[in-house]
């Protein structure tokens, strides 16, 4: 309702979901502890599980972990790992109550959706983001407590964001009343797509002896699935599940699987099925599968786009249903359920309903529930495995499609009717209007940066012309009409607004085709600085488009005809992309962003192929000022929609749809530095010295220091080109200071820097793990980035582990970026993640990484090539780079107790530096005592630089040195005690610590 909606928008604006500090209770018959699954330390329900590398492989709550030994027996453990990924896939499928059902929450469901239902929870306590204050939903007051803040302002008062909201408190009413209603209604429109990309499929599978195919078909091709939706969904939030069902007669009648956000715990669980059983009548127990797929919590995640697959060979019990020979249950199932009260439930539910038949023993069932429910349920021919992902994903789409379309219309609104006729009229029997056409120019691309004056790309060409117009239109969007009409001789097409009663003026209105007009010039001036750099079958023209006034016609736009030809649409103005979208396209798209600085972006592509390229009408202009360009401009929020498409379609090599599938992947294009001019921070309007200033300014240890957003934008902009222009593989030179993982631990940072002397007095190469776990990971990336952009040949940054956006989820830097700013903010961060380097090679002879070696590591160039950016992929050689780990106790390359990548012995190691020609390989990714330790004999080590790492281990941190002569030293930084570090705050405010 209303009120859901308000507390949602709330949420959005200015509030976080407060972490919750009580265990969860468990419900029966789970409230029982299985001896697998408690804590072996306190014996209860294990809290943020860790699994530690000790003899014993022991299982403990985080906060009974404390020191380098296992509390059990007393042995060191290896390393301090995230929780195994099988343990936490049991944990996730316990049932458990809201933790603010006390509040009065009925909320039950698995543990592992619990974070998600507590966002859309109105019983859970949220936490302001601006000023820290805790308010539940139904506390008065909470749906008008609002801020918006002017940070740049409130950075040079030197006030922090909860003082400065003091002054600097606005509201709507203080926008221009156009402006504001114009990001009302963006707001609006967005808001729906990005609602209906909330997505939640269920797969609901027969598992009986025939469906072994469909069932590895499933799995195998599940990630090409989530990869595509990601491609055609900017801002998908995917829930996925898995229910089973096999026949009465079997042992295990029914496999389930919550909704999870993990592919990797999807196919874990659908890799264990095995396809048995199903009694040798035929049908099968369809009634118990949809049974549990009710018992589903299809309202994880807020997904408002619900789809329940279905892939079957055999129909359900009962002659009713089913026309087999044999049927052990004729009359039906025998614990009394029926088929058609299940299915419409799941339609009450607003599941939508997508059947993969294999044969043609399901089609009486599906023919009898649509003539019962009115053509619910969607069918489609999946009998070929290869083809299950394409016709999964077009179905999913479709899905979404119609969640939008569901969300859009208004039964109180009623579409004029217009009358539609593709008949060309006779055209000496039609009037010829006098009218006059207004033309805009676009001159130089500087025109088009921001601060540019608006009324350059308004330069207006006025010329007059005679048109004769067919009298009826023969197409329709949205808001215009389309007629076939004649530009003197010459074929043409005329398009102007609907005429509706409640809005005459819109129909008349010049304004908002000068817009177009405008908008069509932009596009065109763009496309011929793209097409020059593209061969001669890549080039991209528009039709240019005039505004057309007279004394007998209404305002319209006028272009020229397209020639014979298939129209397609190959994209909109919110980021979907039509699959088979030409590539070149896309590319023009991110061609326009970056050429007019972030500022521009061509969007709303359609039109026609021809045999030079495209030529294309009806483009959209998003632009950061959103009152330009008509109501097609969605502003910024659309134009990081858009670029999130093009980075999954352009920059990630998608998997493989599944093995022996007709649609192989293309081999990844490897790093090529960008051909554009480089950005430099005055463009940006990133102000990079106060930043540092700021950075290194006097602060008490742990206080946080409150960026503005405007500024940390700029940075990740400039930070982005910056790192990309720099190869994947970097080739450096002594002297070098290298630095090993610093999670967060901004102070310990600073003192890293005390002693190895700040850039560009000194070389830096910092061996990734900069964010997670620490309190202060935004203040560490921030001054980190800030020293790239300024000193680009004297801090060098690679990737890590943990500079990924599927890890930062989970190990707290996402939290800390939607409690300090946004959401938003955390997902620029992670883009500029997927273009840090993986490696470094200083002087031909020390190679050094975040994790370690890879089998697939044979030379040089395999790490040259390595795409960017891009994600972290499960498997491969940039995973093992970042993930992998040595181990003195094996040889060989063995599976990783992490669960990603591998651990490599002695052997394995020596046979790849003698291959790859180095003397020593250094690495950070595990917490090490003293700071550093080496292995095989010198071959390799291990650098930490986090001290007293997350307040659980007493280790020391290490600052290694490589001199001019490539001699390696090493500075050893002690964890600062807490009587000091209480002794030098009090010291700061004037206080004694008597």
């Amino acid at each position: 309702g209303p009120g859901l909606n308000k507390f949602r928008d709330c949420l959005d604006m200015t509030w976080c979901t407060a972490p919750f500090t009580e265990d969860l209770e468990y419900l029966p018959p789970d409230d029982v502890p299985d001896k697998d699954l408690h804590c072996s330390v306190c014996l209860g329900w294990p809290v943020d599980p860790v699994v530690l590398a000790c003899p014993g492989g022991h299982m403990f709550c985080r906060r009974c972990v404390a020191g380098p030994l296992c509390p059990l027996d007393r042995q060191p453990y290896a390393r301090f790992s995230p929780p195994q990924r099988p343990i936490l896939s049991v944990l996730g499928r316990l049932l458990v109550r809201c933790p603010d059902a006390k509040m009065g929450c009925t909320w039950t469901g698995p543990r592992c959706n619990v974070e998600d239902h507590r966002g859309q929870c109105q019983f859970a306590e949220q936490l302001c983001t601006v000023c820290g204050i805790r308010m539940r939903a139904s506390d008065p007051g909470f749906l008008d407590h609002c801020h918006v803040l002017d940070y740049p302002a409130a950075t040079a008062t030197g006030n922090t964001p909860a003082t400065a909201n003091k002054q600097s408190v606005t509201s709507e009413e203080s926008l221009p009343e156009e402006r504001s209603r114009r990001l009302e209604a963006i707001s609006r429109v967005i808001d729906i797509y990005e609602e209906a990309e909330r997505l939640n499929v269920c797969f609901l599978v027969d598992c009986t002896g025939s469906m072994g195919s469909h069932i590895r078909a499933v799995k195998s091709q599940i990630q090409w699935i989530v990869h595509e939706m990601r491609a055609r969904l900017p801002s998908m939030n995917l829930h996925l599940s898995f229910v089973g069902y096999r026949d009465h007669c079997d042992d295990e009648r029914i496999l389930s699987l919550p909704f999870t956000r993990s592919v990797t715990d999807f196919r874990h669980f659908v890799s264990n099925i095995v396809a048995t059983g199903g009694g040798g009548d035929g049908p099968e127990d369809v009634h118990g599968g949809l049974e549990q797929a009710l018992e589903l919590d299809w309202a994880v995640g807020g997904a408002a786009t619900r789809v329940l697959i279905h892939i079957a060979d055999f129909p359900a019990h009962g002659s009713t249903y089913n026309d087999c020979s044999r049927d052990s249950y004729p009359n039906g199932d025998p614990r009394g359920l029926h088929l058609e009260s299940l299915v419409q439930q799941l339609r009450d539910l607003s599941v939508q309903y997508i059947f993969g038949h294999l044969t043609g023993h399901t089609e009486k069932m599906v023919r009898v529930l649509n003539e019962t429910l009115g053509d619910y349920i969607d069918s489609k021919d999946m009998a070929n495995v290869e083809l299950v992902a394409e016709v999964v994903t077009a179905s999913l789409h479709s899905s979404v499609v119609s969640t939008v379309s569901t969300l859009t219309s208004s039964p109180a609104a009623e579409e004029p009717e217009v009358l539609l006729s593709d008949a060309l009229p006779d055209w000496q029997q039609q009037v010829s209007d006098e009218v006059t056409l207004r033309e805009c120019h676009v001159r130089e691309m500087s025109d088009l940066f921001v601060g540019a004056d608006p009324e350059l790309t308004r330069h207006m060409l006025e010329t007059s012309a005679r048109v004769r117009m067919a009298p009826l239109p023969f197409s329709q969007g949205e808001t215009r009409v389309a007629r076939h009409a004649l530009h003197g001789e010459m074929p043409a097409i005329v398009k102007h607004f609907k005429r509706v009663a409640e809005d005459e003026d819109a129909f008349c209105n010049i304004d908002a085709h000068l817009a177009l007009t405008e908008a069509s010039a932009v596009a065109r001036f763009l496309a011929q600085s793209f097409s020059a750099t593209r061969s001669a079958d890549e080039q991209v023209r528009f039709l240019s488009s005039a505004t057309a006034t007279g004394e007998n016609v209404v305002p319209f736009n006028m272009e020229d005809a397209l020639p014979a030809a298939e129209f397609q649409r190959f994209s909109n103005n919110i980021g979907w992309w039509e699959p088979g979208a030409p590539k070149t396209l896309m590319e023009f798209t991110r061609f326009t962003h970056e050429a007019t600085k972030g500022h521009m972006m061509i969007v709303d592509l359609q039109g026609v192929q021809t045999e030079d390229g495209w030529l294309l009408t009806d483009p959209c202009v998003l632009c950061e000022d959103v009152e330009r360009f008509g109501s097609g401009n969605m502003g910024p929020h659309a134009m990081d929609r858009c670029l999130a498409a093009l980075r999954v379609r352009l920059d990630e090599s998608p998997p493989q749809p599944g093995q022996g599938s007709s649609s192989a992947a293309p081999a990844p294009a490897p790093w090529r530095p960008p051909q554009t001019q480089a950005i430099t921070p005055e463009q940006s309007n990133l102000h990079l010295d106060p930043m540092i200033d700021q950075l290194l300014g006097q602060h008490p240890p742990g206080k946080l220091i409150q960026l503005p957003e405007d500024q940390l934008k700029a940075l990740l902009r400039v930070a982005r080109d910056t790192l990309l222009r720099q190869p994947t593989l970097l080739e450096l030179q002594a002297p070098l200071n290298i630095i090993g993982d610093t999670h967060g631990q901004y102070s310990d940072l600073l003192r890293l820097f005390d002693a190895g002397g700040l850039p560009p007095s000194a070389n830096y190469l910092l061996l990734g793990d900069y964010v997670d776990r620490g309190k202060q990971s935004v203040e560490v990336i921030s001054l980190l980035l800030a020293f790239k952009v300024k000193y680009p040949e004297n801090m060098f940054l690679l990737r890590g582990n943990h500079e990924c956006a599927s890890i930062t989820r989970i190990y707290g830097f996402y939290d800390e970026c939607k409690r300090r700013y946004n959401i938003k903010l955390w997902k620029q961060f992670c883009d500029t993640f997927n273009c840090l380097p993986a490696a470094a090679l200083v002087d031909n002879s020390v190679l050094c990484m975040h994790g370690g070696l890879s089998p697939e590591l044979n030379n040089f160039d395999s790490i040259r090539n390595l795409p960017r950016p891009c994600d972290v992929p499960d498997t491969g050689l940039l995973c093992d780079l970042l993930w992998s780990d040595p181990d003195k106790d094996i040889s060989g390359w063995v599976e990783n107790d992490r669960g990603v990548s591998y651990m490599f012995g002695a052997d394995a190691l020596q046979m790849s530096m003698r291959s790859l020609g180095v003397d020593l390989v250094v690495r950070a990714h595990q917490v090490v005592e003293d700071g550093y330790e080496f292995f095989a004999q010198r071959r390799l080590v291990t650098i930490f630089s986090a001290p007293n790492y997350a307040g659980e281990f007493d280790n020391v941190a290490a600052l290694m040195n490589i001199s001019d002569d490539l001699q390696c030293s090493f500075k050893i930084l002690k964890a600062e005690k807490q009587k000091e570090r209480k002794k030098s705050l009090l010291s700061m405010v004037g206080l004694s610590s008597s």
